[in-house]
């Protein structure tokens, strides 16, 4: 099957604005992170930016840990066809300034950090960052070893990214959107699933087809 990275559009069906919204609840979107669901019900309050326009899926750099989408009614309802990493949704308003509108959207918050437990370390092709520049090929045993390496990263320097995934058995290899943490911050979709995205004209995302993905 081939997989597809899955990005916040940037094409002119957004606007001349990017990202499209700013967050008018900000200490709530920056509570959250992709390690976790946050113990509290996120207060998730955006406005349009007067030069953006309104998309399916829309931009906002306020959450803190882009691990997810702002998306509508109409994605959320293609989303629940599809199997899907550890998930949940929350409520969002986005309030359009020219209309005076309040619009009802829903922050998908993607957030299951086991899955990099489940790559096959012995086959996957792993890179050293240096403040997120690329270095050498480094070789990662396990997620344990790359936590041993992190711990002695005192200056907060020290990354490890992706050239190949391959993954262990454990791994469903039937979910249609996932992604390993810390290791990437790219989110995969399966290629069902952009075509039912792109089938039913969603805007306000990009796809670009992987190479990273072995299997």
């Amino acid at each position: 099957m081939k997989y597809y990275n899955i990005t916040n559009s940037t094409g002119k069906e957004t606007g001349r604005t990017y990202p499209q919204l700013h967050c008018l609840t900000q200490p709530y979107a920056h509570s959250m992170n992709a390690w976790q669901f946050p113990s509290f019900t996120p207060k998730l309050i955006f406005e349009l930016e007067k030069t953006a326009q309104l998309t399916d899926v829309l931009s906002s750099a306020a959450v803190s840990s882009g691990n997810g989408f702002l998306v509508n009614s109409k994605v959320k309802d293609i989303f629940s066809d599809f199997n899907l990493m550890t998930h949940k949704y929350y409520d969002a308003n986005i309030v359009v300034p020219k209309t005076g509108e309040t619009l009802n959207y829903y922050w998908l918050h993607l957030c299951q950090p086991e899955l990099s437990i489940q790559l096959d370390y012995k086959k996957s092709v792993f890179y050293e960052t240096e403040w997120t520049f690329r270095k050498d090929i480094i070789n990662i045993a396990s997620y344990k070893h790359y936590e041993e390496l992190k711990a002695k990263d005192k200056r907060a320097i020290f990354g490890v990214d992706l050239d190949e995934i391959f993954v262990t058995e454990k791994f469903n290899k039937d979910l249609d959107i996932f992604t390993f943490i810390p290791f990437t911050g790219q989110k995969f979709i399966s290629s069902k699933l952009k075509d039912a995205l792109e089938n039913n004209k969603v805007t306000g995302l990009a796809y670009e087809e992987t190479t990273e993905i072995k299997f």
